[in-house]
């Protein structure tokens, strides 16, 4: 659903690919992105599917398969299979699509999104609790909505009215600390979007598809093997 929203022309973050989209059934310049939306409808196929399972089996008593087998089997199966194709289909979009990276980086920046840093500093570098930073951090992002004064007279006013003293931090300083750059980069908690941390991720993801694959591949071979010595039983027989 966002990379649907990332593609309209309010967002402008995505533009697919020619062969992803296309064209309005009234408005000819219009580029509508199906291949996300087939995407959308696969992947909620695929989970109401899913959803579809413990349904299907949640009166059936302990042990006893039989009567489910044949009903059970192919919901799992056709899951797997709209999944696959729903990661299929948007990751081909996505590898010919154009990111509007400056746009995201302008967005990014704007309206104090990342005016928590502010609150996470003060806790870290000036001692002072998380909740009252917080609350400074709010005081700033309504003064810097007004534009008329720099971020470090905005600190001092803010801590002066939260803290009753002032907190002098130099504008360069602040410049860089509400950075959406900065933000990212110093967020390196398991799971964190620092670039480190999500590089890490990504080979360990690697590493365990890499391991899945190798034993997927395995037990093909043990069941092609199982019924080739099934079938020199038989004929043996």
């Amino acid at each position: 659903q966002d990379l649907l929203l990332w593609c309209t022309m309010e967002m402008d973050y995505i533009r697919l690919a020619d062969g992803f989209v296309q064209t309005s059934s009234i408005m000819p310049q219009k580029r509508n992105p199906v291949a996300l939306e087939h995407a959308r409808a696969l992947a909620s196929k695929a989970f109401a599917q899913m959803t579809a399972v413990p349904m299907a089996v949640h009166n059936t008593p302990f042990g006893d398969i039989v009567d489910t087998e044949d009903d059970l089997q192919p919901l799992v199966a056709n899951a797997f299979g709209d999944a696959t194709r729903a990661v299929s289909l948007v990751a081909a979009a996505l590898r010919g699509a154009t990111f509007n990276v400056e746009r995201m980086r302008q967005r990014a920046g704007m309206h104090g999104v990342s005016i928590t840093e502010l609150a996470d500093a003060l806790a870290r570098d000036h001692d002072v609790a998380f909740r009252l930073g917080h609350g400074i951090a709010a005081r700033m992002v309504t003064g810097m909505e007004g534009g008329r004064a720099s971020l470090s007279d905005l600190l001092r006013r803010a801590s002066l009215e939260v803290l009753g003293r002032e907190i002098v931090i130099d504008e360069a300083t602040l410049f860089r600390l509400l950075s959406p750059e900065h933000f990212v980069q110093v967020r390196r908690t398991p799971g964190g979007p620092a670039p480190q941390v999500v590089t890490a991720a990504i080979a360990m993801s690697d590493a365990r598809l890499t391991e899945d694959r190798d034993a997927h591949a395995r037990r093909v071979e043990a069941l092609d093997g199982a019924h080739t010595a099934r079938a020199a039983a038989l004929a043996a027989l």
